[in-house]
């Protein structure tokens, strides 16, 4: 529900999420895609305008285009590999290779920005023979500098978003003062479309060989178009203009893959260049460029200049007649490309007066499969409740407009009919109605506690009725902000990939309409065809699953081999670890009070979730304690004693029983914390750690977790109460 800092929105981690999406775009593109050019509707642009704009050009800007197409020759003569290394400033890289991709900007590529711009904005602004068909939007193509989308401050939600930026930005004109110059936008938010170039043609985004890794500009543009979805409010998919030496492409991003145009030159298909460039600045609307069309832009009066992020108005969610306003920022937003899309923000509900009523709510949009029932049927087939589990208080799939039989999927997207036994993704829109703040955003150890002990047994509560949540992240464990109220210090959210078992009492039907294969408006039809799909049961597909950073070293292990492994309930509590883990170290980052301590902390951190690979986040598991972060003064004095030996048990159950590199535990551990009076007596201790080696699958459940935690709140409470009469002595 909450960032738990994706490890890709720092800086540190931009070549891992650039080879993971990499590997992410074989089997997810289309190349030669003929709908690309379709859905932008290029066939709008007047043939006449074509006409005149690309005589006006050519004559206009003789010499830039052959100083632009010399550029081009003289970069065909290298090789393409080279090309990619080719890096402007690289004065902290010694080794032009290990300069992170998005990086990269050679001087030859910059020449080419500087000329390209200019063809750019002789099309762009170009007048229309006829006024009337000039088009009802602004927009130009901008070659500036990107400001940070959000803060990279440790008390932020996040520990940074990525810093680097594309050739080119579409950008509404109307934000700009003045005219079509270079400007600097807000952020990734700013953005309705981007522009990635190379100099040569031999750098085109084709494989060589049909599934072969994705070539380096398509890559480039899938980890732009990652940074667009997740930055830009409420857009569905993200439209960029491939430029390679005298060639171009159109490419589409959305949450089931990529499409890519067919090639075209931009001399000799000037024509379509054209359509392109005045299409996507002139004629393309918000929605058609990717706009999520059940959300509008509030009113003035309810735009609030205190929260400086503007506020949006959601449409009615399934049966319930409620519309809502967004408040403030995106609480959270998933950094993934293919994956669920999560967005997650503060609502309340919007009275038909156009005022706010009620109370603060929290709305979450995610991308689910078809195969997968809705998170919101999952809610609705809980029986009884629990204070600790999140009440949902609406919940439905997206329909594009009200009174729409179709809806939201990437096959509406792609303009494509939905055949029954087809698989899709699907925009899902739940509402909340319990509000909390991060687990890491605890004001005491025992709070901490407590939060987790609420969420446990909240997820015990699940299990016995034979739900397994199997997405435990620290973004989906909260601290209530009324615990007196709800009845728990904690909650846990998200159901959207939980397995119900077999023999689950309740089941969940489902009605979805397809369309015929001649066309996808359901309207067009005397009743429309429908399928219903009733769930209750292990779905196909997705049998490991979760948050890679918190996942069960087990199913780790099962995904680095490839084998099929159901997830299990000790695999969510073992989650339930590494989410405290998580907890104790973000909230350290917060604490620290000089930069020699920010960066050991921060070094910790990144080593132990700032991994993207199944096998780097598997081997970092067995030294999460290794790396000397438990003997730092920092640790040692902002982490009490119970809780650091809390934490030493579990990793050495963890490490001990499937790596055998245990961390070496035992009476003389204590010579490595500053307040061994605090500690237990060496028959105690002893008697701690001989239990743990022997009972494994006791602390791995539910019941040995909560007792583990609770006996760890009662010692910290102790060794409160010890300090204060020995203060008082």
């Amino acid at each position: 529900m909450f960032d738990f800092q994706d490890p890709s929105r720092v800086n540190y981690g931009t070549s891992a999420s650039h080879a993971t999406v990499q590997a992410e775009l074989s089997g997810r593109t289309a190349f030669g895609d003929e709908s690309v050019l379709v859905q932008l509707k290029i066939d709008r642009v007047d043939s006449h305008f074509v006409q005149n704009c690309a005589k006006t050009l050519e004559e206009s800007l003789e010499e830039d285009i052959t100083a632009l197409r010399n550029i081009v020759k003289r970069a065909e003569l290298k090789d393409p590999k080279d090309l990619e290394y080719e890096v402007l400033h690289d004065l902290d890289y010694p080794d032009p290779r290990e300069v992170p991709p998005e990086d990269r900007r050679s001087s030859r590529q910059e020449l080419m920005q500087h000329r390209l711009s200019l063809v750019l904005k002789h099309i762009q602004c170009a007048p229309e023979p006829d006024e009337a068909k000039t088009g009802d939007y602004n927009r130009c193509f901008s070659h500036q500098v990107l400001a940070p989308d959000c803060s990279t401050s440790k008390k932020d939600y996040t520990l940074g978003f990525p810093h680097f930026y594309p050739d080119f930005t579409l950008i509404d004109v109307g934000r700009v003062e003045g005219s079509h110059k270079d400007v600097v936008v807000d952020g990734w938010h700013d953005r309705d479309g981007f522009v990635v170039i190379r100099p040569s043609s031999l750098q085109h985004p084709y494989p060589a060989t049909e599934g072969g890794l994705a070539r380096p500009i398509l890559t480039h543009a899938a980890n732009f178009a990652r940074l667009h979805l997740s930055a830009r409010p409420f857009l569905l998919f993200s439209v960029c203009l491939l430029v390679f030496g005298g060639d171009f492409c159109v490419c589409i991003f959305d949450r089931a893959g990529a499409r890519v145009s067919p090639k075209f030159n931009m001399w000799r298909d000037l024509d379509t260049f054209i359509r392109v460039v005045r299409s996507m600045t002139r004629h393309l609307t918000k929605i058609e460029l990717g706009h999520d069309p059940s959300v509008s832009l509030a009113p003035s009066t309810l735009q609030s200049s205190s929260l400086n992020y503007p506020a949006w108005i959601i449409d009615p969610i399934g049966s319930d007649l409620r519309r809502w306003c967004t408040v403030g920022a995106p609480v959270w937003s998933s950094l993934s490309l293919f994956g669920r899309g999560t967005f997650v923000w503060y609502v309340r509900e919007l009275s038909a007066a156009g005022e706010l009523v009620g109370p603060v709510m929290i709305l979450k949009s995610a991308w689910r499969s078809s195969q997968r029932d809705p998170e919101s049927s999952i809610y609705q087939s809980v029986r009884g409740s629990h204070p600790g589990l999140a009440k949902c208080i609406a919940g439905a799939d997206v329909v594009p407009f009200l009174g729409s039989l179709e809806k939201v999927t990437t096959h509406f997207l792609r303009d494509r009919p939905l055949k029954p036994d087809d698989k899709t993704k699907i925009l899902h829109r739940i509402v909340i109605g319990t509000t909390g703040r991060p687990i890491w955003m605890y004001e005491t150890e025992e709070q901490l506690l407590d939060g987790l002990i609420s969420a446990l047994e909240a997820h015990k509560f699940l299990w016995d009725q034979k739900i397994l949540h199997r997405d435990i992240s620290a973004g989906n464990i909260l601290l209530s902000d009324h615990p007196e109220e709800v009845g728990a210090a904690g909650f846990i959210t998200d159901l959207d990939i939980a397995r119900m078992e077999p023999d689950a009492e309740l089941k969940s039907t489902e009605t979805v309409y397809a369309t015929p294969e001649y066309g996808r408006y359901p309207q067009r039809l005397q009743g429309p065809m429908t399928r219903t799909r009733i769930q209750f049961g292990t779905q196909r597909g997705d049998v490991i699953t979760g948050t890679l950073q918190f996942m069960s070293r087990r199913l780790l292990e099962a995904a680095h081999y490839q084998e099929i492994t159901a997830s299990t309930a000790a695999d969510d509590v073992e989650s339930f670890f590494w989410v405290l883990v998580y907890a104790v170290f973000r909230k350290l980052l917060t604490a620290t009070t000089t930069d020699v301590e920010e960066k050991q902390v921060l070094t910790h951190f990144r080593n132990t979730f700032g991994r993207t690979s199944v096998l780097e986040i598997f081997t970092a598991r067995g030294g999460a304690f290794h790396d000397g972060i438990y003997k730092q003064a920092t640790y040692c004095e902002m982490v009490s004693y119970p809780l650091r030996l809390l934490l030493d048990q579990y990793h050495f159950l963890i490490t001990g029983s499937t790596s055998g590199a245990s961390f070496p535990l035992g009476p003389d551990t204590r010579r490595d914390y500053p307040d061994p009076e605090e500690s237990p007596s060496d028959p105690e201790f002893d008697e701690l750690y001989n239990a743990v080696r022997k009972s494994r699958k006791h602390y791995f459940s539910h019941d040995g977790m909560i007792a583990a935690l609770k006996k760890t709140r009662r010692r910290i409470q102790k060794q409160r109460e010890g300090r204060k009469l020995r203060s008082q002595a």
